[in-house]
């Protein structure tokens, strides 16, 4: 059972490495239509069994529920770089629009333009990566051999050429 997500009055069990969250299905029927499916699929039971979450680690879901349980709601939780991309991925994945959009807004105050490259094109935030590969191009420093893999090899192509 997890620490802070297994609520007495929860009415749906995900079951994420072994650890068992009760929450409230409320929050994934309203704003998603994966769990919509899923949550519908699973109501004919008289004592349903866990819902596996096989594809997610706890920390992600931990990440993702502090977003559904935040606890303060006038400063909700500061997040890194990556724990925002991860709830960019879960939102993504699973149709949390408003969460997603969250996510967004956040990432474009804080991620460095390679990251912006990377998440606008896998996310389809098109709206970043002018500005990403403008601040890429025009930098002084070149990229670094993590950046280059990061990006992948046909943006770190373009962006030398730019560069030239």
């Amino acid at each position: 059972r997890h620490s802070q997500y297994y609520f007495k009055d929860g009415n749906v069990v995900f079951l994420i490495e072994e650890v068992l969250y009760n929450v409230h299905r409320y929050f994934f029927e309203r704003n998603s239509a994966h769990f919509r499916s899923i949550l519908e699929n699973a109501q004919g039971a008289d004592k349903p069994s866990p819902i596996v979450l096989s594809d997610v680690n706890c920390s992600d879901f931990d990440g993702f529920l502090a977003i559904l349980y935040p606890a303060d709601f006038r400063r909700p939780a500061e997040k890194t770089t990556a724990q925002w991309t991860s709830v960019l991925h879960l939102a993504a994945k699973w149709g949390f629009e408003s969460i997603q959009l969250l996510a967004t807004d956040n990432l474009a105050a804080s991620a460095i333009p390679v990251d912006k490259i990377v998440l606008g094109r896998r996310y389809g935030i098109s709206d970043w990566l002018p500005g990403a590969y403008e601040a890429v191009c025009t930098r002084a420093d070149p990229l670094t051999v993590e950046e280059g893999v990061k990006l992948g090899v046909e943006d770190v192509i373009r962006i030398s050429a730019a560069r030239q």
